[in-house]
């Protein structure tokens, strides 16, 4: 045992020379870093420089101030900043409201001036929505007043030197029916514009007739405003809807109504091939993607003959 031990911890005169020459070394690399450090050099301060850079992280601006003292969250604008006006809204002829009216409304001066000075020129509102040329005046402003322009029809004419006595300010437009007024008379709803009430007769024809006014919104290009302008003055009254026989018509003309889809169309013309036509509307419903919503859509413009 005691010659395994010697044979296996024991070292020879070079073994033993090159152990302390290499724990010499790694001692002496261990040691340099505290002789030969690199010595940073202090610069002087400046004490003025110093002093500045003090005072402008003292000095933050604040952009609003507070109503409460230590409460950020409730601010006041500041006094520089350009205040929104607030005016009142009431149903105006563009063509005639003075200067005085459309500050009322809640127009900015400058703009009210910019106005008037158009119109001295000759140019003239052929429909609510020439209010936006006017320069100066916010997309905000126009959609706020817009709905209560009200233009005269003789305004909207091709021939505008035709235009000789303006409807005053305060003259209502007549209530209209929606299944039988023309493009004519619907443009003198306020805020209507110039080419919705096409669209609304254009649609009331594809539709073979409305039901409500509800539908009416329905139509292309009709907003939330437009249609709460309008909604005082038009009214559906009853009429004969245009139907469609579904014991006739081909898939593409039920598909060229709004509320049958081409999917549906096909669907009543295979049911239609199969089983030798409609006896009734009712008969619709058995097929089976046609949802109660659906029927209750379009079986008021169907007929089965």
């Amino acid at each position: 045992m005691k010659k395994i031990i010697k044979d296996y911890f024991s070292f020879s005169k070079k073994e033993r020379i090159a152990v302390f020459i290499v724990l010499l070394l790694g001692g002496g690399f261990m040691v340099l870093p505290h002789f030969f450090g690199i010595k940073k050099k202090a610069y002087p301060k400046n004490e003025q420089l110093q002093q500045q850079i003090s005072v402008l992280q003292n000095s933050k601006p604040k952009p609003y101030a507070t109503t409460k003292e230590g409460d950020d969250n409730d601010w006041q604008q500041p006094s520089n900043y350009p205040k929104v006006p607030k005016g009142e809204l009431f149903q105006f002829d563009p063509n005639t409201l003075d200067e005085a009216g459309w500050v009322k409304l809640g127009i900015r001066e400058k703009t009210a001036k910019t106005i008037i000075n158009y119109r001295s020129k000759g140019g003239r509102f052929r429909t609510a929505e020439d209010i936006r040329k006017i320069w100066g005046l916010r997309k905000e402003e126009a959609d706020r007043i817009i709905p209560y322009a009200v233009v005269p029809q003789s305004a909207s004419a091709s021939n505008y030197g035709g235009y000789q006595k303006p409807v005053a300010a305060n003259t209502k437009p007549v209530l209209l029916d929606a299944n039988t007024a023309t493009p004519e008379q619907l443009r003198t709803l306020p805020g209507i514009g110039y080419s919705l009430p096409y669209k609304i007769v254009r649609y009331r024809e594809k539709l073979g007739g409305f039901l409500n006014m509800l539908q009416v919104k329905e139509t292309r290009d009709m907003t939330d405003s437009i249609f709460t302008a309008i909604l005082p003055y038009l009214h559906v009254l009853p009429t004969e809807i245009k139907k469609i026989n579904i014991n006739a018509a081909t898939d593409f003309e039920l598909s060229g109504h709004p509320y049958i889809d081409r999917t549906v169309a096909k669907a009543i013309a295979i049911y239609r091939a199969q089983h030798g036509g409609f006896h009734s509307v009712d008969e619709v419903k058995k097929i089976v993607f046609i949802t109660d919503e659906v029927y209750n859509k379009i079986s008021p413009y169907l007929e089965a003959k």
